[in-house]
């Protein structure tokens, strides 16, 4: 074989090679050479189908040294709230991504009263590095959701979540 041959031969192996590598590798990849200083991390609880008066969903969205919550009923914002965060606290947070083993579900077909969690986390104005949406109905998707959950808890842990997503009566 020819030296050019060869070389289309290690080319076309390469690109074989790379094809068959799971995006989960690529997504771990990119999850552990996060830089605290630009990532970004959303969370969105979407509450099952109730009555707009027991309704409460809730968007967290964290960067460095800050982070918020609204809750909302259907999209009126019911209560809002902003927290800083601690630079350790950050800094756990975001070399943990690369521990998340999450997939989206897509949606819960033919469920009624399910749930879901959105999850996106990037650096600065990036597209994300990770974009899962999770729906939990019957059972399943909850795996997956209490993984996601348990990510963001030092998140929630900012905040007085009890009194924020309470139904008053």
């Amino acid at each position: 074989m020819t030296p050019r041959g060869m070389s289309r031969v290690v080319v076309i192996v390469t690109l074989v090679l790379l094809s068959g590598c799971s995006p989960g590798i690529v997504q771990s990849t990119q999850l552990s050479a996060l830089d605290p200083a630009t990532t970004q991390i959303e969370y969105r609880f979407n509450d099952s189908s109730v009555p707009p008066e027991y309704h409460r969903s809730f968007t967290v969205n964290a960067r460095s040294g800050e982070a918020s919550i609204v809750v909302d009923s259907y999209g009126e914002v019911l209560n809002e709230e902003s927290s800083g965060i601690a630079d350790q606290t950050w800094r756990m947070l975001v070399a943990a991504a690369a521990d998340l083993d999450v997939a989206s579900t897509g949606e819960s077909e033919g469920c009624t009263g399910g749930t879901s969690r959105e999850l996106r986390i990037s650096e600065a104005d990036a597209p994300p590095v990770l974009d899962v949406r999770v729906a939990v109905c019957g059972g399943n998707g909850q795996g997956q959701a209490e993984h996601i959950d348990t990510y963001v808890a030092p998140l929630f842990a900012l905040f007085d979540m009890e009194s924020l997503v309470t139904v008053s009566n």
